[in-house]
């Protein structure tokens, strides 16, 4: 007789089990496992969109050979969580703001918030793909946080956007609250004479409400899905940085999948990244005119002598203050490579 396991044992073991490390089931379960993609972004934004379609196709191709069950709204993890979420295998697959989140982990990522630097999302790609210094930095990174890049996701374009000032002019903007999410941010809104608060995406709401902050830097498609638009009455053009965001892997659990299974999480990427990238100025620009119609907001296009003024403030006092926050090599390597490339 085959002697049956007590409830007490199985119960333990079950628990045991639960302890291991995501990557050392991954191999077992990779024939019909089940992956969470975990992000912050509220349904309607672009980038919660385009990451919603990737687990969609991924679903629809995979014919059962794996699932992905879709979290967003920080359902699972925030916008500042996720980044080590993946990388302690807490969660398979999530959304990561790199723009913002890759600095803490290598001082010079902060190379993206370099104002009127980059002309693109896809121009500033290439500085971290096309040259050995932006390579290095990206790999290094990869490496220390053991993740995999699946698909591009771009949240795009900064826009500032406030409650308050017509931001017309730097005089305009003197005095203004507003939120930052990482310390990048906080160089350009000092040069404005703007005091800033820490907040995360979930707490943006609220504190516009209640008068903490009036003002923020963001992408347009962030103002309409999560309703900042209710407050924010004001944004100003041209653009000036651009954000990039991308779906990522836990690394152990991603090397643990059949080949076949990968490659069809990167041939869906692949796809996907190519749609979001190319859809995200235009449905940015969308999110702006809606504003316009919908919210009645208003719209400062600087040209001219305000342009200049607002790009003299960068050069002047943010752009050596952000300096500071990077090493020399790279900070001549982006220079290096916007000279030959703009």
């Amino acid at each position: 007789m085959i002697e049956q396991p007590s409830r007490r044992r199985v119960a333990r073991l079950s628990a045991a089990a639960a302890l291991l490390p995501l990557g050392r089931w991954a191999p077992a379960l990779a024939q019909g496992a089940t992956a969470r993609v975990s992000y912050h972004w509220g349904t309607d934004h672009e980038s919660a969109i385009m990451a919603s379609k990737f687990a969609s196709e991924v679903n629809r191709r995979a014919a059962g050979r794996i699932k992905l069950d879709v979290f967003p709204n920080g359902q699972l993890y925030t916008i500042r969580q996720i980044t080590g979420a993946l990388s302690s295998g807490s969660v398979e697959i999530g959304g990561v703001v790199t723009h913002n989140q890759f600095p803490s982990l290598d001082k010079d990522w902060n190379v993206t918030q370099l104002p009127n630097t980059f002309n693109s999302i896809e121009h500033q790609r290439r500085f971290w793909s096309d040259t050995p210094e932006g390579r290095a930095v990206r790999q290094r990174i990869l490496t220390k946080a053991n993740l995999v890049h699946l698909a591009y996701v771009p949240v795009g374009p900064y826009v500032t956007f406030s409650t308050r000032s017509d931001l017309s002019s730097v005089a305009s903007m003197k005095g203004l609250k507003a939120r930052s999410l990482a310390a990048n941010e906080r160089p350009g809104f000092a040069a404005r004479g703007v005091s800033v608060v820490s907040l995360s995406t979930e707490e943006v709401y609220t504190a516009l409400q209640n008068g903490m902050i009036d003002t923020l830097s963001t992408v347009p498609t962030a103002v309409k899905a999560y309703s900042w638009w209710d407050h924010l009455k004001f944004a100003q053009l041209p653009y000036a940085v651009f954000a990039d965001s991308e779906l990522m892997a836990n690394g152990t659990w991603f090397n643990g999948l059949p080949k076949d299974v990968q490659q069809l999480l990167l041939d869906v990427g692949r796809e996907i990244s190519r749609e979001a990238t190319e859809g995200t100025i235009a449905g940015n620009a969308a999110a702006l005119k809606e504003m316009v119609e919908k919210k009645g907001g208003r719209i400062t296009t600087l040209t001219g002598k305000a342009l200049e003024e607002f790009r003299q403030l960068d050069r002047e006092r943010t752009e050596p203050e952000l300096a500071k926050m990077m090493s020399p090599e790279i900070l001549a390597a982006v220079k290096k490579f916007v000279g030959d490339t703009r």
